[in-house]
């Protein structure tokens, strides 16, 4: 599965808060869930990289429950958790994503891949 975002400055800075809440307070989570998933997942976010607005950033789970990160056609790395691809794909997909519009996409592109194959 592959979300693809356009960066934007202040979605960022809170996609970490995002994905944290939905590790701790979600039904479905983990209790025994590795937080260090999380820190290595904002490692990629870090001034070192720059992240204009408009910025293409790929995300991608792996059948191994890797999330792999590029951003702008470059691989800036992967963290093997499923529980992190869980709460990552739920922030856009899940029952209160984060943008409706965003999940509605998603589901939009779905529909096509199913109807070419």
């Amino acid at each position: 599965m592959k979300v693809r975002v356009l960066a934007e400055e202040k979605e960022l800075a809170v996609q970490k808060s995002w994905i944290a809440a939905r590790l701790t307070h979600d039904p479905k989570a983990n209790p025994k869930t590795n937080f260090n998933c999380l820190n290595d997942f904002g490692s990629f976010f870090t001034q070192d990289i720059p992240i204009p607005a408009g910025t293409v950033i790929d995300f991608r789970r792996t059948a191994d429950g890797q999330l792999i990160t590029e951003i702008g056609g470059n691989l800036v790395g992967a963290v093997r958790s499923k529980d992190l691809c869980r709460a990552f794909f739920d922030m856009y997909i899940g029952d209160v994503p984060v943008s409706e519009q965003t999940k509605e996409e998603i589901g939009r592109n779905v529909v096509g891949i199913l109807k070419s194959c």
